[in-house]
């Protein structure tokens, strides 16, 4: 009596996790991407505070990190830091350990000065460059 009791307590479960159609579904899909993309990053922070003379722009940026609008990504993705040997300037889906994301954070491993020189992004705008990041930082 007992495992008949546990055998209907078992289908009963199995017909409630059913899309109504008798097929168990064992998909899950992955959460939304609301990271912001690249393009919105380089109109809103790169561009006006990093890619410009003097600091991350043409003629000579610092660094050799040219941040001005379409030149981001080839500059930073993939490409190893020069101030800190062992970590890439943005190692997409880990912006923890991403010296650009280290730099404008505030991150004690840090070589030299927070970035921007001379103020520092807001803790949203720093968010943003992290989600990017962590989402895999893709040229979009």
């Amino acid at each position: 009596m007992r495992g008949r009791i546990l055998l209907a307590a078992g289908l009963a479960l199995l017909a409630a996790s059913c899309g109504g159609d008798g097929v168990v579904s064992t998909v899950i899909a992955p959460p939304p991407n609301d990271a912001p993309t690249l393009t919105q990053l380089q109109t809103a922070i790169f561009t006006p505070k990093c890619g410009v003379p003097g600091c991350h722009g043409p003629p000579a940026p610092e660094q050799g990190m040219n941040l001005s609008d379409g030149n981001t990504f080839t500059y930073t993705v993939g490409v190893d830091a020069t101030e800190l040997s062992g970590f890439k300037r943005v190692a997409p889906g880990n912006a923890a350990d991403s010296y650009l994301y280290m730099k404008i954070a505030g991150d004690p491993r840090v070589v030299g000065e927070r970035m921007p020189f001379g103020g520092t992004l807001t803790s949203t705008e720093i968010e943003e460059v992290r989600a990017w990041i962590d989402a895999g930082a893709l040229d979009n």
